[in-house]
């Protein structure tokens, strides 16, 4: 079925046709800097952090140990008959295993979030944003193209009548008027020939 559209201005098209070009120079920039960001923050969590948090581990079990020792050496003076005063010591042992098991859950979250969670999040967003890259890709994109297209398609069917744009000063509503849709004037035609008298009935 054909189909028809009222172009009321050329050079509207033709500014939109600037606007799409501006609009896909800056989503290629932005879908760059998002590309650049995906990668850096994947390096963040499986290498710098996963390995920040795994020190940090061995560093925390070090000062447990010897947060444990400190406390039995004072624990041990008792023998002697001395009350020694054990707040310090047992102090540093809880500070020493709290930050042991907030080291330990750190790596079990690195590991969920480079594992699962971050892969899955790019994945949600890499389906939209190659079909935006798709759209705005190329130089020019192929959506400029097309309406390159387009208003040459216009400008010839405008140069077919030379009366539009030829007296007086261009509006676009005259061109919008001398510029009917092809289905409209078959249709005119088809109307035309039904009401004319036939010969053979003269």
């Amino acid at each position: 079925m054909a189909t028809s559209a009222r172009v009321t201005s050329v050079q509207a098209i033709s500014e939109f046709r600037i606007a799409l070009l501006q609009f896909c120079q800056a989503a290629k920039e932005v879908l760059g800097s998002i590309d650049m960001e995906i990668r850096r923050m994947s390096d963040w969590v499986e290498r710098d952090r996963l390995s920040y948090w795994q020190r940090e581990i061995r560093n925390c079990q070090e000062e447990l140990a010897q947060a444990k020792a400190d406390l039995f050496r004072k624990q041990i003076t008792r023998i002697s008959g001395q009350n020694p005063d054990l707040l310090e010591e047992k102090d540093a042992l809880r500070r020493a295993q709290y930050r042991l098991e907030e080291a330990e859950e750190k790596v079990q979250r690195c590991r969920l979030w480079g594992g699962r969670q971050l892969p899955r999040a790019i994945d949600e967003y890499q389906g939209p944003g190659r079909q935006l890259a798709a759209i705005v890709e190329g130089n020019p994109p192929s959506i400029a193209i097309y309406m390159d297209r387009v208003i040459r398609s216009l400008e010839a069917y405008l140069e077919l009548d030379p009366s539009i744009g030829s007296s007086g000063p261009t509006d676009d509503s005259k061109v919008a008027a001398k510029t009917p849709s092809v289905s409209a004037e078959k249709n005119e035609g088809v109307a035309a020939e039904a009401s004319a008298p036939s010969k053979g009935a003269s």
